[in-house]
């Protein structure tokens, strides 16, 4: 994942909306021209989890991957194909997304009915005010445009926001409904265009970094290169509302393109599967142990 991703969410957290970009690590994918280990660990985990493995014995890590490996392999032929790989790192990227949910919900929901109402929400997020007159009008119009985003994510019309539709309230990226889908796009472009001109250039995209053109770090060169390789399509320095949209919204090419990398990493007779042993000799790819030595281990119960 590039890190303005994570410069954008900053600032999306400071100035009040949500941030959009639910990655399968926060680990750089990228260290130096090589793969993140860590990054492969939190795809395949979970980045909740992607430590959990740190301090078991390889023994001990390879028992409780094969027990994890029976859930990846959805038909149970004994193999994990490409498709099967993708899916779990697809939903282990969504968990995350919903664990975080369920905690905001318990934090936000006063009257405890697993339901987030606009008054729970405007309150939590805005503070109460005796006089709503003398709000200044940057701070009512953020208030006016989340309103106008809870209506369109209250599918259902009741006035309250279920765990899945305050899901795409937060995220209305992941939404297939396409007007969730443009608010998204049009709350980044509010955040990164500082000069207002509706268009995303390098330096807005780059966030607070300041330039340093003769040692730039690995995520600036990375950035650059995905910035005028990948989203800027005409070739204009300038990201257009349709280029941001297919940065914004997500394609499924980060989950795709680490179950690419985990498959050929661990594919030792190339048949474009992965068979449990195959799996298990290179488990340090997948969940990595004391000989991997990455840190300390959360606790995960199998």
């Amino acid at each position: 994942m590039h890190l303005s991703i994570f410069i954008l969410s900053f600032f999306i957290a400071v100035f009040g909306h949500e941030d959009h970009k639910h990655g399968v690590s926060e680990s750089e994918h990228y260290q130096k021209g090589g793969h993140n280990i860590n990054y492969d660990h939190d795809a395949f985990l979970g980045k909740s989890h992607g430590h959990d493995f740190d301090t078991l014995e390889p023994s001990e890590a390879k028992r409780r991957l094969k027990i994890m490996i029976k859930e990846v392999d959805k038909n149970g032929d004994g193999f994990v194909s490409l498709t099967e790989l993708h899916e779990w790192i697809e939903y282990q990227r969504k968990s995350f997304m919903r664990e975080s949910i369920d905690m905001i919900i318990d934090r936000d929901d006063d009257n405890k009915d697993k339901q987030i109402s606009w008054k729970e929400y405007k309150y939590a997020h805005y503070g109460k005010w005796d006089d709503e007159a003398s709000i200044d009008k940057k701070l009512r119009e953020k208030i006016n445009s989340a309103k106008h985003k809870f209506n369109v994510a209250d599918e259902d019309f009741d006035g309250k926001l279920n765990r899945e539709e305050y899901m795409m309230f937060r995220h209305p990226e992941e939404s297939t409904r396409v007007s969730l889908q443009e608010i998204a796009i049009d709350e980044i472009i509010d955040e990164m265009d500082v000069n207002k001109d509706r268009l995303v250039d390098l330096n807005e995209f780059l966030g607070q970094y300041v330039d340093d053109r003769t040692n730039p770090p690995d995520w600036v060169v990375e950035d650059r290169k995905h910035f005028a390789k990948t989203l800027d399509l005409d070739g204009n320095g300038k990201l257009d509302r349709d280029e941001m949209r297919n940065w914004v919204l997500p394609k499924l090419s980060e989950t795709k393109e680490e179950a690419n990398h985990l498959i050929k990493g661990a594919d030792d007779n190339n048949d474009n599967n992965l068979s449990y042993e195959e799996i298990l000799d290179h488990y340090n790819l997948f969940v990595g142990s004391t000989a991997t030595d990455h840190g300390k281990a959360l606790k995960f119960d199998l």
